[in-house]
């Protein structure tokens, strides 16, 4: 059942979630890059690796994005203890042979890219528990790594505990139906915004919510922003940002790690002047 709350005190455990990030963000983060052969491919894996990681999160950026656009998010993941591997995909406006692709040409290879740095991330930082993460089009490559679309696209990733999603690419014709988020049993946190529209691709924001709605009950967690657009993951300036992105660092400690008083934070969260929490 979903419950749609209204209150005072989830803002009050977003904002004391929040306030303990910056003191843990302090910490040394070293930022590094390497490149991976992925088939006749190089591969680039930007690395961001706190003293004595906790986690790992794997990470998928926007169509045409990359990972440096995030910093912010990601330097709040790393000051909660998360090892950060990103991949660059071939779509991106920064890779080098972009021109010799196209988004459908890039589905199958972003999968590849997260594999392979998953791979990376288990010898780098051996058995540390890890998620995957990503924004837009990388948010499908998060949910497929929790269990979406099993029995069409086989890239499900066992060692995947949770997905958190900033946006989506919203319902793909020809490949998202009814079912396609029915397999994704493990815990899901989707942060959009009733303002999360593209141009031409994704007219109705409402879209968003079809991860959050129509996957295995049990954990599943949905922040809609007032007034919050497509871009919110890479504009840390944005009024709702500290907000879902504490949220976020609970979401992680919580269902990655464990933590009881992230768990909490989740738990006390309701709907906030910023945004509508749900849960089912």
């Amino acid at each position: 059942m979903t419950k749609l709350i209204l209150n005072r005190r989830g803002l009050l455990a977003a904002t004391l979630a929040f306030a303990a990030t910056p003191a843990l963000a302090l910490a040394a983060t070293a930022i590094s890059t390497t490149t991976l052969k992925v088939g006749d491919r190089d591969v680039e894996l930007t690395i961001l690796r706190p003293d004595a990681p906790k986690g790992i999160i794997i990470f998928s950026h926007g169509a045409g994005g990359w990972p440096a656009p995030y910093k912010a998010l990601l330097d709040l993941w790393t000051g909660a203890g998360f090892m950060i591997v990103a991949p660059l995909h071939v779509d991106s406006q920064k890779h080098p042979k972009r021109a010799d692709y196209d988004l459908r040409a890039a589905f199958s290879l972003r999968l590849a890219d997260l594999a392979a740095a998953t791979d990376y991330a288990e010898k780098a930082a051996p058995g540390l528990p890890m998620a995957s993460a990503g924004h837009s089009y990388g948010s499908l490559m998060s949910l497929i790594r929790a269990g979406a679309l099993e029995g069409m696209i086989p890239a499900q990733d066992p060692r995947t505990k949770a997905a958190l999603c900033f946006s989506s690419p919203g319902v793909i014709k020809g490949l998202i139906g009814p079912t396609s988020y029915a397999s994704v049993k493990k815990p899901v946190l989707m942060v959009t915004g009733d303002q999360d529209v593209l141009p031409g691709m994704i007219a109705d924001w409402h879209e968003h919510l079809y991860p959050f709605e129509t996957s295995a009950p049990g954990e599943k967690y949905l922040w809609v922003g007032k007034g919050i657009g497509h871009g919110l993951a890479y504009h840390p300036e944005a009024p709702g940002f500290a907000e879902s992105s504490a949220l976020s660092v609970a979401f992680l400690k919580a269902k990655v790690l464990g933590d009881k008083a992230a768990e909490a934070v989740l738990a006390a969260q309701g709907s906030t002047p910023l945004a509508d929490w749900k849960t089912r």
